[in-house]
């Protein structure tokens, strides 16, 4: 049983996992909750409870990362030291920003690794997660709207909503969703229409979601709503 995000809990949600802590001695039960620290637990520290701090990512383990978010291709000693030194050591953001440098054009795919195509020009590598994300996004410029509005609908939206919502024709949106899970900025679950879709991390949803102006975001809220209303 997994918990994901504790810190975020309701209280009648934290009441039931409560007792479920409490009960799991005496059942063939695995309970995993991942929180940040902020999250203080309200169950004791018991034998059967084991709390174990995630550090960040050492250099090792990031370049491993790196590598494995390049298809286990390497990149070019200069690029791999900028983007370990950035991300400080932060799973998400060593993904996101290997794979925004990848999708760059800054390279090119030899055998078995990448080398820079030219001199590497300042700047180009973003310093920020919020700025991977939206180097990504304007990268998949074509499908952005159906990234922003299904982060308009929330982290997690079905085929079926999106497309009431996005009035396009079902070929195209279909392209669009394929784009964006090849680009694992999202991920799908069963086959359309009956399809369901989640945003990688909350921060990727919050990224296309920023990128709508006010006028828009009211469109799409009031599109939403009279489609759930339907």
């Amino acid at each position: 049983m997994l918990f994901e995000d504790a810190h975020w809990i309701d209280p009648t949600s934290l009441e039931l996992l409560t007792l479920t802590v409490a009960r799991a001695p005496q059942l063939p039960l695995l309970l995993l909750v991942t929180a940040r620290p902020e999250f203080t637990p309200p169950w004791p520290a018991d034998a059967h409870v084991t709390m174990l701090a995630l550090a960040r990512l050492g250099r090792r383990e990031g370049a491993t990362v790196v590598e494995r978010s390049a298809g286990g291709k390497t990149l070019p000693a200069e690029i791999l030291d900028q983007i370990l030194a950035r991300t400080d050591g932060v799973p998400l953001f060593l993904e996101e920003l290997t794979k925004t440098v990848i999708e760059s054009g800054l390279l090119r795919e030899e055998d078995g690794h990448y080398a820079l195509d030219g001199a590497l020009p300042p700047l180009a590598i973003p310093s920020t997660l919020h700025g991977s994300l939206m180097a990504r996004l304007d990268r998949l410029a074509p499908v952005r709207e159906v990234a922003q509005i299904g982060a308009a609908i929330g982290r997690e939206f079905s085929y079926p909503l999106l497309s009431a919502v996005a009035q396009q024709p079902d070929d195209q949106l279909k392209e669009a969703l394929d784009r964006l899970v090849r680009s694992e900025l999202v991920f799908g679950r069963g086959e359309v229409p009956e399809a369901v879709y989640t945003f990688k991390h909350a921060l990727v949803q919050d990224a296309a979601y920023s990128t709508l102006l006010r006028g828009r975001r009211q469109q799409l809220h009031a599109r939403i709503a009279e489609t759930l209303e339907r």
